[in-house]
């Protein structure tokens, strides 16, 4: 399930990046390490817990002892994971070279963004017209679809932008981005190359490594992914027949009365889903703005079409516009300036507005803080109900869980969805994560079923986990939260 769309996706020389980077685990064992770490840790955890419920005084030297000894272990094993993760990558590059381990790092990261934002979104909108059975992903993968890479070199190198931008997790025993590219010799704050690992430019490793057996494998594979996933088609089936009597009401009360602007977004949006080859997504775009010209979703709307038009210069005045009215959407007006900058070969116009983006980013603007909460998750009803009843087996494992978004909810372009799940915890994992930030059980809990869950939704999710000693973030209010204490949150 990951190696296939590796080979597919990745050349030969970038695959070995990755296979060097496994064999330095494997020939080191760092895997030994890491199931005697995991063995290790929940035997201490469950001491702990039993020792919870044991208050009598004969008892308290070893509590003493838990709280000393088992935090100092925890730090170190995960520090040690860490630094195996920081070998296996040093490895990697000795082995293929700095300019290949760039390569291949930019590709995985690429790749990654482009399957999770674009590729599995666009298989799950085939549940509303195709059978399931007649669906086979990763056979597609091995021609290397579109929607497996960005549009072109100037989406990339925004998109590796935005993921220059992330910080380190300190939860995480994987380094960050823009640190696997600084090891590659790499300074992350200087323009990027021009050629960008963007798409394959010679044969695939599946083609190369694989050659007649890659499409057995696909036809297998594809007959695995269908027995897991035919719940999220049937989800997905759902809410494709719920956008389409929410597209046909639309219809019928344009019929009946008038519009505002708002009404004319939403019908902007479901215009380009049902009906692909009308005027009507023109037409409201056009009505909306007469009655709300400076409305940011609304032109970025336009300015979309523009660009899909090939009018890039309208396109750049009117996302000039956006940054200069909606400081909500200045952050992407930005990005975007950049990208199609690029695209008109304008390189210092494209990285003076990457310095600016990057900036607001980090909530570094000079003369203003930029806030970067997020926004409540806007989904109506029917929408919510189809999201907490694919999540329901994470239930039982959190007090609560919250989603949210990174624009408002009228804004045109797709968000990014925030899922903020805060797990069961104790005072001995309380005592734990205060020093290293360890998972519980209940949290491992929650990560595993959310890997298995995730091909299930229509939605992709970002997923941010609260440690038993973190602070709630303010966005994670009652309007966006989901779920807690074990059963689906009601909204009205």
């Amino acid at each position: 399930m990951l190696g296939l769309p590796l080979l597919a996706l990745l050349t030969r020389k970038q695959a070995a990046v990755v296979i060097a980077h496994e064999y330095a685990h494997i020939s080191r064992q760092h895997g030994h390490f890491a199931r005697w770490a995991y063995v290790t840790r929940q035997r201490w955890a469950a001491l702990g817990d039993l020792h919870e419920r044991n208050h009598r005084l004969i008892t308290a030297p070893l509590r003493l002892f838990l709280s000393w000894y088992v935090p100092r272990m925890m730090r170190e094993t995960l520090e040690f994971s860490r630094r195996c993760e920081m070998v296996a990558d040093a490895q990697a590059i000795a082995v293929c070279g700095n300019d290949i381990a760039f390569d291949a790092e930019a590709a995985l990261a690429l790749r990654q963004r482009a399957m999770s934002t674009r590729f599995w979104p666009d298989i799950f909108a085939l549940a509303g017209s195709d059978d399931i059975a007649r669906t086979r992903p990763f056979t597609q993968l091995l021609t290397e679809p579109a929607n497996s890479h960005p549009r072109d070199g100037a989406q990339a190198a925004v998109w590796l932008h935005e993921s220059l931008c992330q910080e380190p997790d300190s939860h995480s025993t994987h380094p960050v981005f823009f640190e696997r590219i600084a090891a590659t010799g790499f300074d992350p704050a200087d323009p990027l190359p021009d050629h960008l690992p963007w798409h394959l430019d010679e044969t695939s490793a599946a083609a190369d490594w694989l050659g007649a057996e890659a499409s057995g494998i696909a036809a297998q594979l594809d007959a695995d992914w269908r027995e897991t996933a035919e719940q999220g088609w049937r989800d997905a089936k759902e809410w494709r027949a719920h956008q389409q009597r929410e597209f046909s009401n639309l219809l019928q009360r344009r019929e009946q009365q008038v519009f505002d602007e708002q009404d004319w977004l939403e019908l902007a949006r479901l215009a380009e889903t049902f009906d692909p080859a009308g005027t009507l997504r023109a037409e409201a775009v056009a009505q909306g703005l007469q009655h709300s010209p400076e409305d940011p979703a609304l032109l970025q709307l336009k300015a979309g079409d523009l660009q899909q038009s090939g009018d890039i210069q309208s396109a750049i005045s009117i996302w000039h516009r956006i940054s200069q009215n909606s400081s909500s959407s200045e952050y992407q007006a930005h990005r975007h300036l950049c990208e199609l900058y690029l695209r008109l070969g304008d390189k210092p116009a494209a990285e003076h507005h990457r310095q600016i983006a990057d900036q607001l980013w980090a909530g570094e603007d000079v003369g203003q803080s930029v806030s970067k909460d997020l926004f409540p998750h806007g989904m109506d009803a029917s929408e919510l109900a189809l999201l907490q009843g694919t999540l329901q087996p994470l239930f039982q494992h959190a007090r609560a869980i919250w989603l949210c978004r990174d624009t408002p909810p009228d804004t045109a372009s797709p968000p990014r969805w925030f899922l903020y799940v805060q797990a069961y915890d104790s005072w001995f994992m309380r005592l734990v994560g205060r020093l290293t930030g360890e998972d519980d059980v209940n949290a491992s809990a929650c990560k595993r079923l959310l890997e298995r869950l995730q091909a299930r939704l229509h939605l992709y999710l970002e997923v941010r986990f609260i440690g038993p000693n973190d602070q709630i973030p303010g966005h994670c209010t009652t309007g966006s939260l989901i779920a807690q204490a074990g059963s689906a949150a009601a909204h009205h």
